[in-house]
């Protein structure tokens, strides 16, 4: 690499942007790093595949310089190995490939691997300077770009105060999941969730105690739900979850898992504690339709029955309760643990008098078991029989 003129402003050397050059022979390394030290903070391989490690640990680096005739990674191999990587940093990075001044077929292979401009090993400093200047303005160009387009698709998507989904995109992803349910002949359940007694809280705390109330129960609907689920907010106070491969008992365990989240919060605003609970209503491919339209105004239709039978609590199935279809989890979940605690420590004496009614209460459940699952049925009459017999 022969050497220019150039009239350079001095750089902080933690302000300069990373290249890295590759090259076996030690020599050209020096010469290229002597002619962009001014400008650039370089870095050094040998061949390609410590390049390739270089560029897996430094995710800084903006430039590559490199060689094409090498050991154990040709520049052509490095070159394929970044293109192919489905990091967008790999993917974009401007390769500088070196040639020969004729070497024409070369450049035309590296051209198809990925490289994004060429030198000759006679160029001199100041055509150097000036190709890697234009290439990096190029790169930080795009990457700018990018992030924009990234900001602008999640402003598109996401609520501004919550961060949660919003109804367009919501609709998109439950579109999707809900055609992947209808192949694989699977479940889909949609909860309509609703504030209760919104309208009371902004007339008589204000707008601002409104908003921190959305973003707390937002926070804590996204909390309680699986990956595979997805939580929107869809009006003022009203939110709408999709949950595939979800039956009927286990949006029912949903509903109420949701719904005591909520109504366990503690949301204090000027000194003032507020009390906030929901109401759900629930629907589920394919007991109460097989589209999201449908299955939206089948939930909606729910919500305004839980609303008016009291709110803070669920409606599935045209029935309306905290835990619907007669099963009280509130009630079932201390007695189970304290029957549990009774068998680890040995007490199965304490337990018999209690089992009769404990199985009663446990038999909406095994009823919802066996409306959902052919495979595994259980014996509710046995169950009973064994409940009477108990009794004596």
């Amino acid at each position: 690499m022969t050497e220019g003129v150039a009239k350079n402003t001095a750089v902080a050397e933690g302000d300069k942007p990373l290249i890295l050059i590759v090259d076996d022979s030690p020599t050209i390394r020096i010469s290229l790093k002597r002619a962009v030290q001014d400008e650039f903070r370089p870095l050094e391989a040998e061949d390609g595949e410590a390049a390739w490690q270089r560029l897996l640990t430094e995710t800084a680096i903006e430039l590559l310089i490199t060689d094409l005739s090498m050991p154990n990674l040709d520049g052509y191999g490095l070159i394929r190995r970044l293109r192919e990587n489905p990091a967008a940093r790999m993917q974009n990075l401007p390769v500088i490939v070196v040639t020969g001044a004729d070497d024409t077929a070369a450049r035309e292979r590296a051209f198809h691997a990925g490289a994004n401009d060429f030198l000759t090993k006679d160029s001199d400093r100041i055509e150097l300077l000036a190709r890697l200047r234009a290439h990096l303005k190029l790169a930080q160009t795009i990457r700018q770009l990018e992030a924009s387009q990234r900001e602008l698709r999640a402003q598109a998507n996401t609520d501004p105060l919550t961060g949660l989904a919003n109804r367009r995109f919501f609709d998109e992803i439950a579109g999707k999941e809900l055609s992947l349910m209808r192949r694989q002949q699977n479940y889909f359940c949609v909860l309509m969730i609703d504030i209760d007694h919104f309208k009371a809280v902004n007339d008589n705390h204000g707008h601002p105690a409104g908003d921190e109330i959305l973003r707390r129960v937002a926070a804590t609907l996204a909390d309680n739900l699986r990956e595979e689920d997805t939580v929107a907010r869809i009006g003022g106070e009203e939110f709408v979850v999709c949950s595939p491969a979800t039956n009927r008992l286990a949006s029912i365990v949903l509903a109420e898992r949701l719904r005591k989240a909520v109504e366990s919060l503690v949301i204090e605003f000027d000194g003032r504690r507020i009390p906030v609970t929901i109401s759900l209503g629930i629907a589920l491919r394919p007991l109460d339709g097989d589209d999201l339209p449908t299955l939206l105004e089948v939930a909606d239709e729910r919500l305004y029955r839980a609303k008016q039978a009291g709110r803070n609590r669920f409606c599935v199935a045209d029935k309306v309760s905290h835990a619907d279809d007669g099963v009280s989890v509130d009630k079932i979940r201390p007695r189970m643990d304290e029957a549990l605690a009774m068998i680890r420590h040995g007490n199965l004496h304490r337990l018999k008098p209690h089992l009769p009614a404990l199985l009663e209460e446990l038999t909406p459940f095994f009823e919802l078991v066996n409306q959902q699952s052919a495979e595994a049925r259980i014996d509710i009459a046995r169950m009973r029989e064994i409940a009477e017999k108990l009794k004596d």
